[in-house]
């Protein structure tokens, strides 16, 4: 994401002609944007950097909730991260 708002950021520069940033190569911007894009389409989805964080996400709330739900009935907690049943 770093490397994308670099980018941005140099692309707003040059096209706004500020101080050196004009006469900058458009490779400057291009590679940035193009290891953005490779990032993306082919790293990303081949380890599954982006799913593997959703799914942490998922789990959290999960057990966020199930915490909640047994204060409120008044359980305790599981130990070890086991039900009462030891699943």
């Amino acid at each position: 994401m770093w490397i994308l708002l670099v980018a941005i950021l140099l692309l707003g520069l040059k096209l706004g002609a500020v101080g050196p940033f004009a006469t900058l190569s458009w490779w400057w911007i291009g590679v940035p944007l193009a290891l953005a894009f490779v990032w993306w389409e082919v790293i990303d989805p081949m380890f599954g950097v982006s799913q593997r964080r959703a799914m942490e996400k998922v789990e959290e709330r999960k057990a966020e909730r199930s915490a909640r739900a047994r204060r409120n009935l008044g359980l305790r907690a599981p130990r070890d991260g086991k039900d009462a049943k030891g699943r």
